[in-house]
């Protein structure tokens, strides 16, 4: 862990952070073109049911199993206490993985 917020540059004080947790999906649309394809990850604030692909829209359910799903994570972020900003991730818990360790 680094002293310094690499946002604001605030140095960060020792002891327990401020945390907050997150989502991580990672997909693979089929649906979209094989031109077009690609990896992408999506950030939610909470667990989801649904995902939409952003490229072509196409609903993604159920979000944890969909074999479009290829990574859920569960994410908890150390905040600077300065400017609020995510600046490290203290934990990551993995709820699926089947992206043989490309995401």
């Amino acid at each position: 862990m680094s002293d310094a917020c690499q946002y604001c540059g605030a140095e960060r004080p020792p002891g327990d952070p401020r945390t907050e947790v997150g989502w991580l999906y990672g997909i693979e649309c089929r649906r979209c073109p094989p031109a077009a394809r690609r990896s992408l990850v999506l950030a939610r604030p909470a667990p989801v049911e649904a995902l939409a692909c952003p490229d072509c829209g196409s609903p993604i359910a159920p979000a944890v199993s969909h074999p479009d799903v290829l990574v859920v994570k569960e994410m908890t972020y150390e905040l600077c206490p300065a400017c609020g900003e995510r600046c490290g991730v203290a934990s990551v818990v993995k709820h699926r993985d089947v992206s043989n360790g490309t995401m």
